[in-house]
């Protein structure tokens, strides 16, 4: 291009400047105005809604009455309404037990009844036994003692099967026992009923103590029994009932066999005297049982259970 050429281009100056990027600018501060004004709304409505807030939390907050000071009075009164509120629960708790622990009681006592009255009926059947078993004991002194005892070998081996026997009693003291075991006596107040039921155990443990010697005794004396009879002779009086003896009821059959001369296989008086010897030795324990320690047992056990009906009101 020729230098003539150059010099014809017009020069760019300020008035020539195209009208396009002059109006740019404005457009720009335009939008961040806007921008500006939006913050500044957004500020003054935040700024707003807070002093509502505080305004209705201030309201709320007055609607409720100043908390004052408190005296002691009012220390006192919160104080005795907790006490009572706890000393009501422990009253409640207590006559609960109180009734759980009469309900025990009293089916104690209903099942400690029964037994007594088991007891007794037995006591008194064991205390005809004895007084029978002691007559027989004697009968059979004195039959070996005659002349002609021999003759009588069926009366020899009544005497002899009837006086080694014994009776046991048949105690019923599961409820007296699971009382004592457990602690649960404590259940029975009245102080005579627990005494009394002390001096009850006491003495059934005295009566079973007594048969225990008897039953030694005993032993002995069938060890004697066993050589001077026959068994086959002695299983014919094996249908004796105790119980016909000891109330006096008749059986033919055994009087039949009575008056009949049985055979034994020793009949020597050394023999026979041992065995009435040991037989002897158990008719003072028999006696004391009789005498003594059965009817203090059906005193105590007559008096428990008039006890127990007055103060549970058993019928």
């Amino acid at each position: 291009m020729s230098e003539k050429n150059k010099n014809t281009e017009p020069e760019q100056t300020a008035e020539n400047i195209p009208e396009v990027e002059q109006s740019e600018t404005p457009t720009s501060n335009e939008e961040t105005i806007s921008s500006e004004e939006n913050i500044l709304q957004e500020k003054e409505t935040i700024e707003t809604t807070n002093t509502a807030k505080e305004k209705d939390m201030e309201v709320h907050h007055h609607t409720h009455a100043p908390h004052g000071k408190k005296n002691w009075k009012s220390y006192f009164w919160e104080f005795l309404m907790l006490f009572l509120a706890v000393f009501c629960g422990f009253l409640a708790e207590y006559k609960l037990e109180h009734t759980i622990e009469h309900q025990r009681a009293k089916e104690y006592a209903q099942s400690l009844y029964k037994d007594l009255q088991n007891d007794t009926a037995d006591l008194k059947k064991a205390a005809l036994y004895e007084n029978r078993v002691n007559n027989i004991i004697d009968s059979l002194v004195n039959f070996i003692s005659s002349a002609d005892f021999s003759q009588k070998g069926g009366q020899l081996y009544y005497y002899m099967r009837l006086a080694s026997l014994r009776y046991d009693v048949d105690w019923n003291k599961a409820t007296l026992n699971q009382l004592i075991s457990s602690g649960n006596l404590r259940y029975f107040t009245n102080t005579q009923l627990v005494t009394q039921l002390s001096n009850y155990n006491t003495i059934t443990n005295i009566i079973s103590k007594q048969d225990d010697y008897i039953f030694e005794k005993r032993k002995r004396a069938v060890t004697y029994k066993d050589r001077i009879t026959i068994p086959k002779y002695d299983q014919a009086l094996a249908s004796i009932s105790m119980d016909d003896v000891a109330l006096g009821r008749k059986n033919t059959l055994i009087d039949s066999i009575r008056n009949t001369n049985m055979p034994v296989q020793n009949n020597t008086a050394d023999m026979l005297n041992a065995f009435a010897n040991a037989l002897l030795d158990t008719k003072i324990n028999r006696q004391n049982q009789r005498t003594k320690y059965y009817p203090k047992a059906i005193e105590l056990a007559n008096e428990i259970m008039e006890l127990l009906k007055k103060e549970y009101h058993l019928k």
